[in-house]
Order: C-alpha cells, then sequence, then structure tokens
C-alpha cells in the first residue's frame, strides 16, 4: 500500500469521485426557537451525531483539479431539551453542500480543503405538544435551503491500485441556519463540528 504523491492529490488527480462513512462531535451552540404567538425558546444546546441511527451519516465527492464538490450528510439530535421540547433533531439531515478548492501541504500527500456552501435542512420533532414538520419547500421533501456553511478539511489519499484510492480525512466545519416550523415560526439552529471521515475513491487516468 502506497500513499499517493503530492502531484497526484493536486495539480494531476483529473477527475476523482469518492464516499465516506464516518462521524462528527458538535459544540455547544445557542438554539432559538421562535413559534407564532409563543414565548421564544433560547438555550445552549447540545447534540448527538448517532451516525448509525435512522438514516447514517455519510458524505460523497466529486473532484477535479483544485476543486471539489461535496455534501455532507451531517446530522444533529438534541441532547438537552427543555420542557416545552418533546425531541428536536436535524438528522435528515443538517445536509452541508460546499465546493472547494484544495492546496498541498507543503510536501507532504496531505491536502488542505478549504470550502463554502449552504445548508440544506430536514428539521423534525415535537414542540409544545406540535409537530413542527414537515413544511412545503421548493426543494421537496421537507428540505429547506437554510443556511450557509465553511469548511476546513485535511487528508491524504493512500492509493490501493491503479485507479483506486482511501482516504482518511479530519474536517472542521462552521454553519448558521434558520428553518421553518411547521405553523409557522423558525429554529436557528448554528453549528460548530468536529468530523472524522473515511472513504474510498476512483480517479481517471490522467
Amino acid at each position: 500500500m502506497v500513499i499517493a504523491s503530492n502531484n497526484f492529490t493536486v495539480v494531476g488527480q483529473g477527475l476523482t469521485a469518492e464516499v465516506f462513512a464516518g462521524t462528527s462531535w458538535s459544540l455547544p451552540t445557542t438554539l432559538r426557537i421562535n413559534q407564532r404567538g409563543e414565548e421564544i425558546i433560547k438555550f445552549e444546546a447540545r447534540y448527538h451525531t448517532l451516525p448509525w441511527h435512522g438514516s447514517p451519516y455519510y458524505a460523497y465527492r466529486l473532484g477535479y483539479q483544485k476543486w471539489s464538490a461535496e455534501l455532507v450528510h451531517h446530522k444533529l439530535y438534541l441532547q438537552n431539551p427543555t420542557s416545552e421540547i418533546e425531541h428536536f433533531d436535524v438528522s435528515h439531515g443538517y445536509n452541508l453542500a460546499m465546493l472547494s478548492h484544495i492546496v498541498p501541504y507543503r510536501n507532504s500527500p496531505s491536502i488542505i480543503r478549504i470550502g463554502l456552501g449552504m445548508v440544506i435542512g430536514h428539521p423534525e420533532g415535537r414542540i409544545r405538544g406540535k409537530a413542527i414538520n414537515p413544511v412545503k419547500s421548493f426543494t421537496g421533501g421537507g428540505y429547506h435551503v437554510s443556511g450557509i456553511c465553511v469548511q476546513a478539511a485535511v487528508g491524504p489519499p493512500i492509493s490501493v491500485a491503479e485507479h483506486w484510492f482511501f482516504r482518511p480525512e479530519v474536517k472542521l466545519t462552521a454553519a448558521w441556519t434558520r428553518m421553518p416550523l411547521l405553523g409557522g415560526g423558525t429554529a436557528t439552529v448554528p453549528n460548530i463540528a468536529l468530523h472524522t471521515l473515511f472513504g474510498f475513491g476512483y480517479r481517471s487516468a490522467h
């Protein structure tokens, strides 16, 4: 097993396609629930990821030369609900759709990936005895373009065959979202998370 060269990762990578499994750890952030005719709920929320519960945590990515587009199916399950909140999660999920630019890391095969994108959110739960979803959206299925996100990631490709490779990766993401709730109102759900992923990829000839 050979770690691919820096020339492959940045300059000569051609077209690449990757799929990942993994998990994440979210920092406590302020959750704000604003429902029509009700007092605002605002507190420091803590979240679990539960990567294999329900819809799994995953990511996939397409890359060409120094650019890549990816989707991270990030998930949030509220760990410390208040008395008004029966449960609240963004598990279908807190999807991070990003365009990234990659740069070499000195003479290492690892690369640093800097990205910017949008959050496509699907909140679920019951607050004050009422379901908060689904809310109709132009994307369908209760999914809403609801915010922005950034990422910084690092991970080397590890060649296993002529066109195939593994990639362990660590990334830090930060996002801000405001999602509509059924019956009127919004949930403001910022998130800062550390992700660890392990992927399998294919690269075209170059």
